[in-house]
């Protein structure tokens, strides 16, 4: 099969196009023809060296935690699938993700069907931020109906997921972003949108329930002081700043997504209502992996970058 892996840490230029063995699979696991895989900051970080002396990192590494595709086998122990299957999937951060690959093994526990009427670039672009965005402002959060949660980087590609979760919810939603993100956001539902070329959302907004935090350094700290006595922030990306929460009165937690297939299974049938639909920023070829994470690396992606392979 073709995959592009990495042999050294650094820019995108150390991905490399290239033949690779098709994985065999354990028991619990299903081999899937990948169709869509996600291109994420989180790639890009794993790409860069922030985790190379993580222990379930060793090069070479083919990366990739997102992808939808159709199961082309099942090992002895799977139930839920059989082959031909339609699916997309969140392989664990804790392990190479290996999705930016023609085939992949993927635990049966870390995918879901893909519903028939949902797209593969659709179910690819979720797999992973949705599941994200669900597990910060679900899980950790509790985000209620009838609450105000923040958002930073909300077009991104956690950021827009999150808030048309927040608004499924029936939370009240703040999104910050950059002007060029206005109109996508007013459409996406925001209540409010917070230019931050322009405006410092510190002294715009008071009092919020929730923040959701994907930026870390001087944002997670300026966030402390806008949310309410025992309200919660949430990061994705800061696990020392955040506790300075507590000197807030403020609860600080971190995220680190899970698998969780009937996470996904729910994100899949608001898809199917119309309640949630990621914005596709750009979709590259497999052998145009690099071109992707130079574009992910500006840090100004609207949405979800996607591999299509073949």
């Amino acid at each position: 099969m073709k995959a592009v892996i990495i042999n050294g840490y650094g820019g995108p230029e150390v991905l490399q196009y290239q033949d690779a063995e098709i994985p065999a699979i354990q028991a619990d696991e299903i081999l899937v023809q990948v169709y869509y895989a996600g291109v994420s900051p989180f790639d890009a970080h794993v790409r860069a060296g922030w985790f190379q002396n993580a222990t379930h990192y060793q090069l070479p590494i083919i990366l990739g935690w997102e992808l939808s595709g159709i199961v082309a086998a099942v090992g002895g122990k799977v139930k839920k699938f059989k082959v031909g299957d339609a699916i997309f999937a969140h392989p664990s951060v804790y392990r190479n993700g290996r999705a930016y690959a023609e085939f992949v093994a993927v635990k049966e526990s870390e995918a879901a069907p893909k519903p028939p009427i949902v797209s593969h670039e659709q179910a690819a672009a979720v797999a992973m931020n949705a599941l994200t965005a669900w597990q910060a402002l679900f899980d950790a959060a509790k985000l209620a109906k009838g609450q105000t949660v923040l958002i930073h980087a909300a077009a991104g590609g956690v950021g827009h997921l999150a808030v048309q979760l927040a608004k499924w919810k029936g939370a009240k939603v703040i999104g910050v972003a950059s002007a060029r993100n206005r109109e996508f956001l007013i459409d996406l539902g925001v209540d409010q949108f917070i230019d931050y070329t322009s405006e410092r959302f510190e002294e715009r907004v008071k009092a919020v329930d929730v923040v959701l935090d994907t930026m870390g350094g001087e944002i997670l700290t300026k966030s402390f002081s806008i949310v309410k006595k025992n309200g919660v922030i949430v990061s994705l990306v800061d696990f020392n700043q955040i506790k300075q929460a507590a000197s807030f009165g403020v609860k600080g937690l971190n995220v680190i997504v899970e698998p969780h297939a009937d996470q996904l299974v729910q994100i899949g049938e608001l898809m199917v209502m119309g309640n949630l639909r990621a914005y596709i920023a750009q979709v590259f070829s497999l052998k145009e992996a690099s071109q992707a994470h130079h574009l992910i690396d500006s840090g100004h992606v609207r949405g979800k970058i996607l591999l299509k392979m073949g």
